[in-house]
C-alpha cells in the first residue's frame, strides 16, 4: 500500500523556549522500554520531543506522525517500517528490509516478523509515534503491545497523544518501566511563561505576563495565542482584563482541537461544572444533574487529560482555566438563569461543608442577595478574624445594599485589611441604618465601631455572642473601648478571653489586633515589661506590616517604643518610631512622635528634642488621649525644658496636663521638679509627697521611682545622708522589677554618685545599679586604659582595700596606688566614688 512516511520531527519555531529539565526526565528515562507524554492539546508534547530527539543522544530514531487517516493499521505499520529502514542504525542485512504490509490487511505474522526484526538489530533504536490518540484499530493496538513486550532492549518505545495509549500503564509503572510526562508536568512555568512571552510580544510588562501566565494556566497554545493576539493590540491591559476562553481565537482552537470528539453528554457535564474551579466528587452530581457525574469525570481525567484531579482520591476534579471559562460562557448563551442557579447551588453545597471561601465566591454571583446575606452574616467575623478579605471582598465588593447590616460590616473590614479607615466608617454608618439587624449582626457591627474609636459604651450585663469567632470580635472591641476610656483593668480582662478565643479558633488577624491593643493596655496600667514583651511578640508576627495589620502594629511599636525609653535604650525607641507623621489615628501618632523627641533628648539632642515634643503635643489639639499617654509626654516635655533650663516652657507643659487632667499624678512629680529646679527644696517635697504615700499605682513612666530620686536629692541636699541612701535604695527597689532604667539617667549627680556604695554590698540589687549606673554610657572614646588599670579599675566598687586589691594583683601597695592616681587623672576625678561612677557613665565598667 502507497504510503508517504513521516520522515522528521517538525521544525522547531524561533520562539522554542527550551525545556532542559523536562528533556532531562526524558533522558534519564531512556533506557525504560516505554516513555508516553499523555496531555490535552497545546502543552508542547511534539515540540518537547522534537528538541529532545534533535539533540545527539547517541542513538538512532524513527518519527512517525500518525494522522486520522492511520487508524487504518496498513497505514500505520507502512509508515512504521519506512522509518525504520531509512535509520543508519539498520543495516542493510536486516530483515527490516524485507518486510512488506499487505495491501489487504496486516496479519498478526507481520507483527510477529516486525519485531523478530526489531529484536535481531545490532545496536537499539528508538520509535517515536506522535499523535497516538489517533491509533484505534485493535491490530494497531495489538501490535503497540508486542512491540513493547517482545523487542527486549533493542527498541526504545516513545508515545506522545492526548489520552493514555492502551497499554497496562499501572503494570509498566510497578515494574518501573515507563517514564511519563502529563499536563501538569507540561504546563509551562511562571519563567518558561516570561520566556516565550518575551520571543512573541516583547513590549509585555512583567505584570502582565503574570496575568496571561495566571489565566492560561501555563498552558502553551492559550500563551502564543494571547500573544499573536497582543502583537497590534492597541491596549494591551484592556485585552488582558477581557483575555478568555471566550477569546475568538481561543473559543476556535478549544472547539476544534480540545473538545472535537467528545459527545454531547460529556460536554454538558463539563459545561455544567465550570462554574466552580474546583469540583469534589460531592458537588459534581449536584451540578451536573446526574448521579454518575463524578465516574463521568474520572474517566474524562484518564483518557482524554481534560480533566485534572479525581474526586475518587479525594481531590477536586479542575478544568484548565481558559477552557473553564470558554464553558462558562457557552453555559450563559443558554440563559443567565441557568449560570445562576448553578452557582446557587455550589453557594448552599459548600457552606454546609464548612467552607465559607468557596461559598462565598458562588454566593457572589448567584443573583440571590438573601443567601448572600445570610452566608455573610454567618461567616464574616470568621473569615474577617483570619484575615480572608479578600472573600468577604468579592462577596461584598461590588453590592453593599444600604439596608443589610450584615454586608455593610463585612464591607467595613474589608476597608479596614485596605487601611481605608474613612471608607470603613462610612460603611458603619450604613449599617446602623439597618433598624432590625438581628443580635448577631448587631454585636458584629458593634464590635467593629469600637475598634475603630466609636465611644461605644460597654454596659455590665451586656451579652456575648455564643457563635465562638463573634465572641472573639466582640470582646476585643469591648477591650479596645476599655483602653480608649482609660481603663486597664477592664481591657486585660475582655482582651485576654477575646485573645484565648481567637488563638483557640485560629483568627490570627484578630488576635494581631487583641496583642497590639492588649500591649496597650499593659502599658496604661504600668507592666511595661509585659507590656513591651506582648508589642514585641505583635511585631514579630507574619504579615505585621499588611495594610489591614498596620494600623494596629503601628500601636504595638508605640507601646515597644516607649518601653524602650523607660528601659534607657533610645536608640531602639528612635527606630521604633519609623515615620510616626504617617500614622492615622491621632493618639497613636501623638504616642509615637512623643518616644521619638525623647530619644532624641536621650541621645544628646536635648534642643531637638524638646521641639519635638512641643510639635507633636501642638499636633495633637483637642484629641483625647488615655491620661497615663498625656502624663508620659507632659514628664518627657517637662523633663527636656528643665534639663535646657526652660521654665516657661516647663510652666507651659505642666499648665497643660492640668488642664487635661488636673487629678494626675504626674503633675505632683512636674511641679516637684519645677521646684527643685529653682531651689525651692521645701517646696518640691510638698509637691511629691503624694507620691511617696504608699500604695502607689504603677505607672508606665515610673513616677513612683522618679519621685524617690528626687526625694534623695531633696535629703541630700539637706545632708541627711543617711536618709537619701535609703530613697535612693527604694527607687532602686521600685525600679528593678520594671526594669525602669531611664530614670537613673536623668538622677541628680549626687544621687547617682551615691549609689555607687551599693555596687560593694553585694545585696541584690548591686546588679541593677550597675546597670543604672551604665546606662546612657557615652562612648569610652579617648579614654585609653592599660590592661593592668583596667585590673585595677574593675576592683575599685568592691570594698577591698588598695592593700587587698595588690595581695590579689600580686603587685605592691605602690603600684596600685600609682595606677589609681593615673586612672583619676584619666577620669578627672578625685574620689574613689566618684571614678567608679564616672567610668560607669563611660562604659568603662560592665
Amino acid at each position: 500500500m502507497a504510503h508517504v512516511p513521516r520522515t522528521r520531527p517538525p521544525q522547531l519555531s524561533a520562539g522554542h523556549v527550551r525545556r532542559r529539565a523536562l528533556e532531562d526526565v526524558l533522558e534519564r528515562g531512556a533506557d525504560r522500554d516505554l516513555t508516553v507524554l499523555s496531555a490535552p492539546p497545546g502543552f508542547g508534547k511534539t515540540s518537547l520531543l522534537a528538541a529532545w530527539v534533535g539533540d545527539d543522544h547517541g542513538r538512532a530514531t524513527a518519527w512517525v506522525c500518525l494522522e486520522p487517516e492511520d487508524r487504518d493499521p496498513r497505514r500505520l505499520w507502512s509508515a512504521v517500517l519506512a522509518e525504520l529502514t531509512a535509520l543508519s542504525a539498520v543495516p542493510p542485512s536486516s530483515r527490516l528490509h524485507r518486510l512488506v504490509v499487505s495491501r489487504s490487511t496486516v496479519a498478526p505474522e507481520f507483527l510477529t516478523e516486525l519485531t523478530a526484526a526489531i529484536t535481531a538489530l545490532p545496536s537499539p533504536v528508538r520509535l517515536v509515534l506522535d499523535d497516538v490518540h489517533h491509533l484505534a484499530d485493535p491490530l494497531s493496538r495489538q501490535g503497540l503491545a508486542m512491540l513493547l513486550r517482545d523487542t527486549g532492549d533493542r527498541l526504545g518505545l516513545v508515545l506522545a497523544g492526548r489520552r493514555d495509549p492502551p497499554l497496562p500503564l499501572p503494570r509498566l509503572r510497578m515494574d518501573e518501566r515507563v517514564t511519563e510526562l502529563r499536563a501538569e508536568q507540561l504546563a509551562f512555568s511562571p519563567a518558561e511563561s516570561a520566556a516565550l512571552l518575551a520571543a512573541w510580544s516583547p513590549s509585555l510588562t512583567p505584570a502582565q505576563v503574570t496575568v496571561l501566565h495566571e489565566r492560561t494556566g501555563g498552558w502553551v497554545a492559550g500563551l502564543r495565542l494571547a500573544a499573536l493576539s497582543l502583537r497590534d493590540h492597541p491596549d494591551p491591559d484592556r485585552f488582558l482584563d477581557g483575555f478568555s476562553g471566550d477569546e475568538r481565537p481561543v473559543a476556535d482552537y478549544l472547539v476544534d482541537e480540545v473538545l472535537a470528539g467528545l459527545p454531547e453528554s460529556r460536554r454538558e457535564v463539563l459545561r455544567r461544572i465550570s462554574v466552580a474551579p474546583e469540583v469534589p466528587a460531592g458537588l459534581a452530581p449536584r451540578l451536573a444533574g446526574r448521579d454518575d457525574a463524578a465516574e463521568v469525570l474520572d474517566d474524562l481525567a484518564h483518557t482524554t487529560g481534560l480533566v485534572a484531579g479525581s474526586g475518587a482520591r479525594g481531590d477536586a476534579y479542575r478544568l484548565p482555566e481558559l477552557l473553564r471559562s470558554h464553558l462558562v460562557a457557552d453555559l450563559g448563551r443558554r440563559g443567565p438563569g441557568l449560570v445562576a442557579a448553578l452557582e446557587r447551588t455550589a453557594a448552599v453545597w459548600w457552606a454546609a461543608q464548612g467552607a465559607p471561601v468557596e461559598a462565598l465566591r458562588h454566593a457572589a454571583r448567584a443573583d440571590d442577595p438573601a443567601l448572600l446575606a445570610d452566608l455573610v452574616g454567618r461567616w464574616a467575623p470568621w473569615l474577617a478574624g483570619r484575615g480572608e478579605h479578600a472573600a468577604l471582598a468579592a462577596a461584598v465588593g461590588s453590592s453593599e445594599p444600604v439596608g443589610d447590616a450584615r454586608l455593610a460590616t463585612a464591607a467595613a473590614h474589608v476597608h479596614l485589611a485596605r487601611g481605608e479607615d474613612d471608607l470603613a466608617r462610612a460603611a458603619l454608618r450604613r449599617a446602623r441604618r439597618d433598624r432590625r439587624p438581628g443580635a448577631d449582626a448587631a454585636a458584629f457591627r458593634a464590635a467593629t465601631e469600637r475598634v475603630l474609636g466609636r465611644a461605644l459604651p460597654v454596659a455590665d450585663r451586656e451579652p456575648v455572642p455564643a457563635e465562638p469567632a463573634l465572641a472573639a470580635h466582640a470582646r476585643i472591641g469591648r477591650g479596645a473601648a476599655a483602653v480608649r476610656a482609660d481603663d486597664p483593668s477592664r481591657a486585660r480582662t475582655e482582651l485576654g478571653a477575646g485573645l484565648a478565643l481567637a488563638h483557640r479558633l485560629g483568627l490570627d488577624g484578630l488576635a494581631h489586633r487583641g496583642r497590639c491593643l492588649l500591649a496597650a493596655a499593659l502599658w496604661i496600667a504600668g507592666d511595661v515589661p509585659r507590656a513591651g514583651a506582648a508589642a514585641a511578640r505583635a511585631l514579630a508576627e507574619p504579615g505585621a506590616d499588611g495594610p489591614g495589620s498596620a494600623p494596629w502594629s503601628a500601636l504595638a511599636r508605640a507601646v515597644a517604643a516607649h518601653a524602650a525609653l523607660l528601659h534607657a535604650d533610645p536608640g531602639a525607641a528612635r527606630a521604633l518610631t519609623g515615620a510616626g507623621e504617617e500614622v492615622a489615628d491621632p493618639v497613636v501618632r501623638f504616642a509615637l512622635l512623643c518616644a521619638r523627641g525623647g530619644a532624641a533628648v536621650d541621645l544628646g539632642e536635648r534642643t531637638a528634642g524638646l521641639l519635638a515634643l512641643q510639635a507633636a503635643r501642638t499636633a495633637l489639639g483637642d484629641t483625647v488621649v488615655p491620661g497615663a499617654l498625656a502624663a508620659t509626654a507632659a514628664l518627657l516635655e517637662h523633663r527636656a525644658a528643665v534639663g535646657l533650663g526652660h521654665a516657661t516652657a516647663a510652666g507651659a507643659v505642666t499648665a497643660w496636663l492640668a488642664g487635661r487632667d488636673p487629678a494626675s499624678p504626674a503633675l505632683a512629680l512636674v511641679r516637684g521638679w519645677s521646684a527643685a529646679a529653682a531651689g525651692e527644696l521645701a517646696a518640691a517635697r510638698t509637691a511629691i509627697a503624694v507620691l511617696l504615700a504608699p500604695p502607689a499605682r504603677p505607672s508606665p513612666d515610673a513616677l513612683d521611682v522618679e519621685a524617690w530620686l528626687l526625694e534623695a536629692r531633696i535629703r541630700l541636699a539637706r545632708a541627711d545622708r543617711p536618709g537619701a541612701r535609703a530613697a535612693a535604695r527604694h527607687a532602686v527597689d521600685l525600679a528593678a522589677p520594671r526594669d525602669a532604667l531611664r530614670p537613673f539617667v536623668h538622677a541628680d549627680g549626687g544621687v547617682r554618685a551615691l549609689l555607687v556604695d551599693e555596687l560593694a554590698t553585694g545585696a541584690a540589687r548591686a546588679g541593677f545599679v550597675a546597670r543604672a549606673l551604665a546606662a546612657g554610657a557615652t562612648s569610652p572614646a579617648g579614654i585609653a586604659l592599660s590592661g593592668r588599670e583596667h585590673d585595677v579599675l574593675a576592683r575599685l566598687p568592691s570594698l577591698e582595700s588598695f592593700d587587698e586589691i595588690a595581695g590579689d594583683l600580686d603587685v605592691s601597695i605602690n603600684t596600685i596606688k600609682t595606677h589609681v592616681r593615673a586612672l583619676y587623672g584619666k577620669l578627672g576625678v578625685t574620689t574613689r566614688r566618684d571614678a567608679v561612677l564616672v567610668a560607669h557613665e563611660q562604659g568603662l565598667l560592665g
